[in-house]
């Protein structure tokens, strides 16, 4: 087994990848994936001053998920296309990221962003054919990323 099948593009982890979660409407997310640098730094320093209550087990469950919601709107889900709510287009910004990410009724939502981030293949580096291929039959060029497709 070659051990490159297990490469992964670290700029691509970072940068995120747009993803098609529901090709009917058109519905995309770029999604960077779970761990990256800027999640993992961004995790630590918002943890910070909980680290005693962490290390006692007393941290309450409600922080840690408000927490957890924030830093993937930072850091996870860095843009979409095509998401709407109630019929009316939802325009991407980090705070309606966290938002949504935080309200409980859409757990359903972050569970698909945590999901899609843990997504390995999305983020392993491509040979160069492969590479060649999608740049050319890319938009525009103005996002980063490969093109995942899921149902």
């Amino acid at each position: 087994m070659d051990l490159n099948r297990f490469k992964a593009d670290t700029a691509l982890e970072d940068e995120g990848v747009w993803t098609t979660v529901d090709a009917g409407s058109g519905c995309r997310l770029k999604i960077a994936r779970i761990g990256n640098r800027r999640y993992r730094e961004t995790m630590a320093r918002r943890l910070k001053p909980y680290r005693r209550a962490l290390r006692a087990g007393t941290l309450d469950d409600q922080v840690t998920e408000r927490i957890t919601a924030e830093v993937l709107a930072e850091t996870v889900l860095l843009d979409w296309q095509g998401l709407e709510r109630d019929g009316a287009a939802l325009a991407y910004s980090r705070e309606a990221a966290a938002a949504i990410l935080v309200d409980p009724a859409y757990k359903d939502f972050r569970d698909l962003v945590v999901e899609l981030a843990g997504d390995q293949e999305a983020y392993r580096e491509r040979d160069l054919e492969d590479a060649e291929k999608n740049s050319s039959t890319s938009s525009a060029g103005s996002t980063t990323g490969a093109d995942a497709s899921t149902s």
